[in-house]
């Protein structure tokens, strides 16, 4: 966090003190808290320090005790502090604010499978044996028969190692390996779609989100965030969850600030 993200905070903290924030203010900064838990040191500080303020400015009506007058809006801004406290403290005096688990996928479905539709000529559609192998082993997959399924996008890989097949086949195979938990395979597999898929937008995001994904289950998470970053620049179906996947690693691993995360992805402001 910046120097003056610091001060503006500290500053809406002062007034929130004071009651002067509105709804939409206090709720950015119920956001600072959940993003910073130590604010609330600062928060305690400040209202230890106008409770002092508050007593030496009251009148004294024994040489033993003070009695502290406030008007209206301090009875407010005390009963908001006190809510605050107790609210903020229950929920954030754990762990983490929030699990990876939470970002993650724990399964591909199969409408996630490649399948091909041939190659179009001038007069007719030409359907080539890799396109019937692919969708063989799609419809072996929808059966269930997931070793014929392997065995097909195998035989696909061995025979016909070009575009658009080969990075189709491996991201299938990815599939199969990551739905059984065979994250090492499915690793493997996903770097080959994704690099061979350099000129295809929509194979090289599937890959590279589902090789994060994989990542984060391996506990490679420096890696998982250089891979979930080249899903969001894709700007594809899977922007969305790879700009919160990337969020919550780079806050996790300490890289940048949670805000900061789509400014570091290039996102236009």
């Amino acid at each position: 966090m910046s120097t003056s993200n610091k001060k503006d905070i500290y500053g809406s903290i002062q007034r929130y003190i004071q009651g002067q924030l509105s709804e939409e203010e206090i709720e950015a900064l119920w956001v600072e808290f959940a993003k910073d838990p130590t604010l609330l040191d600062r928060l305690e500080i400040e209202v230890g320090v106008k409770k002092i303020i508050q007593e030496g400015m009251a009148p004294s009506h024994s040489k033993g005790a003070k009695l502290l007058f406030l008007n209206n809006w301090g009875w407010h801004a005390a009963a908001a502090v006190a809510i605050l406290l107790v609210a903020v403290v229950q929920v954030f005096r754990v762990d983490t604010p929030t699990q990876l688990s939470e970002f993650i996928i724990t399964g591909i479905p199969l409408d996630q499978v490649e399948t091909t539709d041939g190659i179009r000529s001038k007069k007719e559609m030409v359907v080539l044996e890799a396109d019937s192998l692919m969708n063989l082993g799609f419809a072996a997959l929808v059966n269930d028969n997931k070793e014929q399924a392997l065995s097909l996008f195998n035989q696909v890989i061995a025979s016909y190692d070009e575009e658009p097949y080969a990075s189709k086949a491996y991201l299938n195979r990815g599939i199969i390996h990551f739905n059984d938990g065979v994250f090492e395979s499915a690793v493997e597999d996903f770097i080959e779609a994704a690099e061979r898929a350099s000129d295809n937008r929509m194979i090289s995001e599937k890959a590279y989100w589902y090789l994060a994904n994989t990542y984060v289950n391996t506990g490679q998470l420096e890696k998982a965030l250089e891979a979930v970053s080249e899903a969001y620049k894709r700007d594809g179906v899977f922007r969305k969850p790879a700009l919160l996947l990337y969020q919550k690693l780079s806050y996790d691993l300490g890289n940048v600030d949670y805000e900061q995360a789509p400014a570091s992805l290039g996102e236009k402001e």
